[in-house]
């Protein structure tokens, strides 16, 4: 996750006027409890006129209560800094304006702020600086994204990833889909849908032409790899079973008689959803996405609850149980014949066979391998 240092000074803030800030030096402070340290920095700003030094804390979602313990930290830190300068025998610094960096201001923040003496900047454009006879008053207008701090690979989020990786990743026009067409595909809202968007951007798995424009999936490859490396389950719970025929043909006739249930279609995963030239360990487990009464599942196929288990039913995540970016979403790039039922997409398949124990990883990589191959090559104009 980018913290509010790092978004702050990326890219560096743009003032009118001629107002520059130029961040000079990071000071490192060990502290008790969780994180163990904090980091200051000391910033030059300028005008054609003047020249200041301030030391700076970062703190999201200011208050103004915590506006005058900010302004003692900082005090006592410039203090220290001071005392060590003189005793290596070096000219006492300039006085460093206490500063405070946060990402939007509010009015309190920053009446507490020119009450207490101390300068505020924020990430909507914001830069208010009172001290040795300087004033400067510039009040921040732009809008500012606050980062999105779920789990991509998980619950509604996704549902874009599947989106991506299925969809978007093969068409060879990489055509941008805008935040509303997204939300719209995957039932879910502009707001949320923006947000996991952003995230995935700023970890460079998606991208656009400018600000204003829609996204396109940059890193298709790359963004299966981390799906597949963070473990992430779709299933709520998986319970294991013996099924004495799994043979394409036996699976095609359960989900045919299924699907005349109320409960409805099934989708099967692991070794169920595999071609024959996709099958890389011996001995994989079969399953299915199930989110109903077993009765049906085990009347179908004819499971029992003995061991050895080579069939496991996956109870799915009521969030992605849709075709919209869920499990249930047709996979673009597989065009199978072999079997006339229902499969997960590829990269679920994938995903779903790195959460197994054993060899489970092994045939993750190597459908990662298949899928990488059949992206088709992209240039974009530029």
């Amino acid at each position: 996750m980018i913290d509010l240092r790092e978004s702050f000074w990326d890219p560096p803030p743009q003032f009118p006027g001629g107002l520059r800030l130029e961040r000079r030096e990071p000071i490192v402070v060990t502290r008790p409890g969780r994180g163990g340290t904090a980091v200051f920095d000391l910033i030059g700003i300028s005008t054609p006129s003047l020249q200041l030094t301030l030391i700076a804390a970062y703190q999201s979602r200011l208050l103004a209560q915590q506006v005058p313990k900010l302004k003692g930290r900082l005090l006592a830190l410039s203090s220290q800094r001071m005392e060590r300068q003189r005793a290596e025998g070096r000219r006492s610094p300039p006085d460093l304006l206490p500063t405070i960096i946060t990402d939007a201001a509010k009015p309190s923040v920053i009446e507490a702020c020119q009450r207490e003496g101390v300068a505020i900047l924020d990430e909507r454009g914001t830069c208010i600086v009172s001290a040795n006879g300087v004033f400067i008053y510039i009040k921040g207008k732009q809008a500012v994204e606050r980062p999105w701090k779920g789990r991509l690979f998980s619950g509604k989020a996704s549902r874009i990833i599947r989106f991506l990786l299925t969809k978007i990743a093969f068409e060879p026009s990489l055509e941008p889909r805008s935040v509303q067409t997204f939300a719209t595909l995957c039932n879910l809202s502009y707001a949320y849908t923006h947000g996991v968007l952003t995230k995935l951007e700023r970890e460079g798995f998606v991208a656009r032409k400018t600000s204003h424009s829609g996204f396109y999936v940059s890193d298709p490859l790359r963004l299966l790899r981390t799906w597949v490396e963070s473990g992430q389950r779709t299933a709520m719970a998986v319970e294991g079973f013996y099924a004495p025929d799994t043979t394409f043909e036996r699976l095609g006739d359960a989900a045919d008689q299924i699907g005349r249930t109320e409960t409805g279609s099934i989708a099967f995963t692991l070794a169920s959803a595999l071609e024959p030239s996709q099958v890389h360990v011996a001995g994989l487990p079969h399953g299915a996405y199930w989110p109903g009464d077993f009765a049906p599942l085990v009347d179908a196929l004819e499971l029992k609850r003995i061991t050895p288990h080579n069939f496991l039913v996956l109870r799915p995540d009521p969030e992605v149980w849709t075709q919209a970016g869920g499990v249930l979403m047709p996979d673009a790039q597989e065009h199978m014949e072999s079997a006339s039922y229902r499969r997960v997409p590829l990269p679920q398949v994938a995903a779903d066979f790195a959460t197994l124990p054993g060899r489970g990883r092994e045939q993750a990589d190597f459908l990662v391998g298949i899928y990488g191959k059949r992206l088709p090559y992209q240039m974009e104009d530029g």
